[in-house]
């Protein structure tokens, strides 16, 4: 409700009887002082990192500067939650050397932890559930904070976009089932007030991928059998067709031969140290088509619960295919068989 309107014919003060205001200068701000110390426990040290990675990819274009650190915080949030589980089970797994584990060097955090692999290698065997693609979205991650960090990087923003997203999302789910359900009082009001930021959020980001998506899906329709999880972006938008692999959500392209690796990697989370030291091979030779580019374990968008034989070469699925006894080539069995290929069966006459 307004005031008493004003008398337009009242006399005005005199300028020299209006009293004069006091300008009180402001006391200069009190010096800051540094906090005494510095105090970051693993899970809030996860969640300020988790919250940074919101903050760079809360926009419809991130930045480049803004991925790169949304990528750096990611892997640094993944390794904090992930160890800070694997300490609430036992201090010890976290060292690097489990019969080496030393409590002054753990409290003082004087020690050589686990690597991230193993950290979710220990997670899995205490009953704590990280699925093969959740695994290969880490591994992929860390493939790109490494590169970023000591060598810098030139590839697609929607690849490394959505492979934040997903990491992002199975970081929260992982808070959700694993972290949260062993704090109480403050810690626990802390987390809940964190996660309640980074998941208003949410929603937005993942906006960006599903335009894409959508934008894309046209052209996967009728092709289901030749479509996959893509290990840039892990969307389900590669097409791996008559010897072409290229994914239509990033637009990487990949020769045959060279793309079961990538896919090992990125996509199935296998360990890329077992594939430097000779201990796996990526791919074997193809019946069909005699290209090195046949996996053992694949998946398609059209059954993607459904494990499969798959060729990148000749765009072939397989079920069943056994290592002859005589010659070790892969080939089809024939019901009631012999285990050796039919070359060498016309061998022995």
């Amino acid at each position: 409700m307004s005031g008493p309107e004003e008398d337009p014919w009242a006399p005005s003060t005199p300028p020299w009887e209006k009293p004069i205001p006091l300008k009180i200068p402001k006391p200069p701000p009190a010096p800051t002082s540094p906090p005494a110390h510095l105090d970051y426990p693993p899970v809030y040290n996860g969640l300020d990192y988790l919250r940074s990675v919101v903050s760079h990819l809360d926009h419809y274009e991130p930045s480049p500067r803004g991925l790169k650190f949304a990528v750096l915080h990611l892997q640094a949030a993944a390794e904090t939650l992930l160890k800070a589980r694997l300490v609430a089970i036992d201090w010890r797994k976290v060292f690097a050397k489990e019969a080496e584990a030393d409590h002054a060097a753990y409290r003082n955090g004087d020690f050589i932890s686990c690597s991230l692999d193993e950290t979710i290698k220990r997670l899995r065997a205490e009953g704590i559930d990280i699925e093969p693609e959740d695994k290969g979205n880490i591994t992929h991650l860390g493939k790109l904070r490494n590169q970023l960090q000591h060598f810098g990087i030139t590839t697609g923003a929607r690849a490394v976009e959505a492979r934040a997203t997903h990491v992002l999302d199975f970081l929260i789910a992982f808070v959700d089932d694993y972290l949260r359900p062993g704090l109480s009082g403050s810690e626990a009001q802390h987390l809940d007030e964190e996660m309640r930021s980074i998941r208003l959020a949410l929603p937005r980001i993942r906006g960006y991928v599903k335009i894409i998506m959508d934008r894309v899906g046209p052209e996967l329709v009728g092709r289901e059998w030749y479509t996959m999880r893509c290990p840039d972006c892990s969307q389900w938008a590669l097409l791996a067709e008559g010897g072409e692999v290229t994914c239509l959500f990033c637009d990487k392209n990949w020769e045959a031969e060279q793309f079961p690796l990538e896919y090992a990697t990125g996509v199935l989370g296998h360990s890329l140290r077992d594939y430097h030291k000779g201990e796996a091979i990526p791919a074997e030779q193809c019946p069909e088509c005699g290209a090195f580019a046949l996996v053992g374990e694949a998946y398609l968008v059209n059954a993607p619960e459904e494990q499969v034989q798959y060729c990148f070469g000749c765009s072939t699925v397989f079920q069943g295919l056994m290592n002859c006894m005589r010659c070790t080539s892969l080939y089809q069995p024939m019901e009631d068989s012999f285990p050796i290929c039919a070359d060498c069966l016309a061998d022995l006459g």
